[in-house]
């Protein structure tokens, strides 16, 4: 199949790449006009107790629970002050008449003592939105800039929408710095790789190629469904690491192809059914592994998952036929624009005579084969104890103030909480619904009952509710006005009382000093839930506690699903293409002891702290959750990139040599060069990510870094050699039936279809080839 799409690619060469502009001119085209843009939220989990409690809250009050906080500070004036309060008023007044807002607060309005700071020279203003998350966050930038300072009052603006709108901004200029530093490093790789200009290009024009088309796709769907503005990221970084390894690989293969004599047609032939057919088995591994996020509720989760795929989908369109047709057009001159390089750091090209394979890595292959047990031991040992510190894992959603970047909504926040009384406090909203709008003698009884229970849970500090006083009254005379009727009770009074209670629905704020987005968060948001409500009445609960706990609890019912269709799925390729049952489940182990490792560096240094200095970061105690996720999804398909290459060659040589240690030896001999290249790219890609100023990113980075970096030297250098020489013929094993349904039916070829294969090509060529093709 893959030799026939090579016979393709040659044949229609001249059309191809014209082919491959055109596609990339009409997505491009095609995302201008029906393309949407990329949301600034996507972490609520649909259905969920707070998307509901939101929406109740919203549809009742008529604002969302999403705000603009404006903090004023003056050291030498009394912020309770008329004068100073004017000023607060006047700084409001073109962001009072926008649509947006649903109301404003400030001390003038509501003489709350929460709203002046414990030194008494600042105060804030809470903008109360009517947009719900996504959309607030959208419209931040612009909101802020309708506020007009008071000359000589410092001015602070903050607020979640605001604060996810900086974070936004700030992963954006990452994501750019990384792409500026990426993009030469991999330059510089490929011309060390290949040694020649002409070479060294063609990776880099696939990789814009499947940019381009990956980033108008991505648009497009984005018109249809929501997708995060964190899939750039992950589209960026799969998609110059993908293309530019799989046109590694195809590259190399094409000029060792033609070393041996063959004509060009030949050689574009004989690439595509073996690193051609590597390339479609690893594209279909990286894709895999990236639909497993699609099962995940989160919107943005799964919206990574979709980019990822659609840009690996781009990578090996482009990959497969743009690129051979290129390489058929070059021929011999690939090699044009020599680099000149010093001997030692150039890759076998397996043509040489067996005895002179002994590069650097086939080396170390037949000295960890002599002695596999005592060289794999120490590797394995090593690997497992980097592995520990993840056993003590504690994950959040990326909400407290010290996972985020420095900037002035953070600042803001930081003002807020250090400096007013209860800032330090993020209350868990309840919403409260009864079966009608009636509130007479009893259901205030059952609702004091209630609010009772809710102050005795271990963790709050306080409860506000319909109960709670306006400031400045007593509590018997605000109680004795609740019950009478609302047209007979003084106006300011049913303003007040309108912020509680709408209809049907009271809101209730339980407010608690632990962190919201932690463990004990979210088992005070779960203690909340179980109080029980009133006769008839059902209880949601919002706020970020809740959003923490129903993003975990549906995260972790989604990771075994997700871990299982990785797993599961990419065995079952496996299986397919190298008809053995032991060589799927050693990559599957070889997979999760690299992932592993990185898991455990990623604990030890972004939850821990170590290294925080040197990496220039502040660590906050916990890992983003979608971080190991994204990395798993990610690296698990990469893996597989280098161990359909390495397996592929080994096994060409063990069909040609029936010997397990010489196919092991060479095979590792002739693709240990391309991996370290290929994995030296990923580890530039990866590692511009982690120079960022967003510890998230930076943490994906540098984990993702390390993990290929292990990949490529412990996992394929010490513990493959070691797995294999100690199994032996038995890596090729299966069951005799299952080997004739594989045969049959899968991308493996067995002896008599290789050496089949073998003479057609030796009589195309008119030369006795000692070598097979798969």
């Amino acid at each position: 199949m893959f030799a026939a799409l090579g016979r393709f690619d040659y044949r229609f060469r001249r059309w191809l790449p014209l082919a491959a502009l055109a596609i990339v001119i009409a997505t491009n085209l095609a995302a201008a006009s029906w393309g949407g843009e990329l949301s600034q939220g996507g972490w609520e989990i649909p259905g969920s107790d707070t998307q509901h409690a939101a929406a109740l809250l919203k549809d009742r009050f008529g604002a969302s629970q999403e705000q603009m906080l404006v903090v004023y500070r003056d050291g030498d004036t009394d912020a309770t002050s008329a004068a100073f309060q004017a000023k607060v008023t006047e700084s409001l007044k073109r962001v009072a008449a926008d649509d947006t807002v649903d109301s404003i607060i400030t001390y003038a309005s509501v003489p709350d003592p929460h709203l002046i700071s414990n030194d008494g020279h600042a105060t804030f203003a809470v903008v109360n939105l009517t947009k719900d998350r996504a959309e607030a966050t959208a419209d931040a930038e612009r909101l802020a800039a309708l506020v007009d300072p008071p000359a000589g009052i410092e001015t602070t603006l903050t607020g979640v929408p605001l604060l996810q709108q900086q974070f936004n901004t700030a992963i954006e200029q990452d994501l750019l710095q990384a792409e500026l530093i990426s993009l030469p490093v991999a330059m510089i790789i490929l011309l060390i790789v290949f040694g020649t200009v002409v070479g060294a290009v063609l990776p880099l024009l696939i990789a814009g190629l499947a940019l381009g088309t990956a980033f108008a796709a991505i648009s497009i769907a984005a018109g249809q469904i929501e997708m995060s503005i964190f899939v750039t990221n992950i589209a960026t970084m799969i998609g110059l690491a993908l293309a530019i390894d799989y046109s590694l690989f195809m590259v190399s293969r094409f000029r060792e192809e033609l070393r041996a004599g063959h004509s060009v047609e030949r050689a574009i032939e004989r690439m595509m059914a073996t690193v051609g057919k590597a390339v479609a088995v690893s594209g279909a591994a990286v894709a895999i592994g990236l639909t497993a996020l699609i099962v995940f509720a989160a919107p943005a989760l799964r919206s990574m998952g979709i980019g990822g795929v659609l840009v690996v989908l781009s990578t090996m369109l482009f990959g497969l036929t743009a690129l051979p047709a290129l390489l058929a057009m070059l021929g011999p001159r690939v090699n044009r624009l020599r680099v000149p390089l010093p001997a030692f750091i150039r890759p076998a090209s397996g043509n040489e005579p067996a005895e002179q394979r002994h590069g650097v890595w086939s080396r170390i292959a037949h000295f960890v084969m002599r002695r596999p047990i005592q060289v794999a031991a120490p590797a394995l040992t090593v690997l497992l104890i980097a592995g520990l510190p993840f056993f003590h894992l504690e994950l959040s959603t990326g909400g407290n103030l010290d996972d985020l970047p420095p900037s002035s909504a953070r600042t803001g926040f930081e003002v807020l909480r250090d400096d007013f009384p209860g800032g330090d406090s993020n209350p868990v909203v309840v919403a409260l619904q009864f079966p009608d709008d009636q509130l007479d003698a009893d259901r205030q009884a059952a609702l004091t009952a209630y609010v009772d229970r809710l102050a005795a849970v271990d963790g709050a500090t306080e409860v506000d509710s319909l109960l709670t006083p306006p400031p400045g009254m007593p509590a018997d005379q605000y109680l004795a006005a609740l019950a009478v009727p609302a047209d007979q009770r003084p106006a300011d009074l049913n303003d007040y009382v309108d912020g509680w209670l709408a209809g049907d629905t009271t809101r209730i704020e339980v407010a608690s000093r632990i962190d919201a987005d932690s463990d004990a968060g979210r088992a005070f948001v779960r203690e909340v839930r179980q109080i029980e409500a009133p006769d008839g009445a059902t209880v949601r609960t919002a706020g970020l506690a809740s959003q923490s706990a129903d993003f975990l609890a549906a995260f972790d019912d989604a990771i075994p699903v997700a871990v299982a269709i990785v797993i599961g799925v990419t065995f079952l390729v496996l299986l397919l293409t190298f008809g053995s049952v032991l060589l799927p489940l050693k990559a599957v182990l070889m997979s999760l002891l690299s992932i592993s490792a990185s898991f455990g560096a990623l604990v030890w240094i972004f939850q821990d702290g170590h290294l925080s200095g040197l990496l220039g970061f502040e660590a906050g105690g916990t890992i983003i959750a979608s971080t190991p996720v994204i990395m798993f999804a990610i690296l698990f398909g990469l893996s597989m990139d280098y161990e359909v290459l390495l397996l592929s060659r080994i096994r060409e040589r063990y069909v040609a040599t029936g010997d397990n240690s010489r196919s092991v030896g060479e095979g590792i001999g002739v693709t240990g060069g391309i991996i370290t290249g290929a994995a030296l790219i990923m580890v530039g890609v990866f590692g511009a990510f982690a120079l960022g100023d967003v510890v998230m990113i930076k943490a994906l980075g540098f984990a993702m870094a390390l993990a290929v970096f292990v990949d490529a030297t412990i996992v394929r250098g010490i513990l493959v050699p070691a797995f294999m020489r100690v199994m032996g013929a038995l890596n090729w094993w299966a069951p005799r039936g299952l080997q004739r349904a594989i045969a049959r039916f899968g991308l493996y070829e067995g002896p008599a279809q290789t050496d089949a294969s073998a003479a057609r090509a030796a009589a195309a060529d008119g030369v006795a080839e000692g070598a097979t093709a798969p």
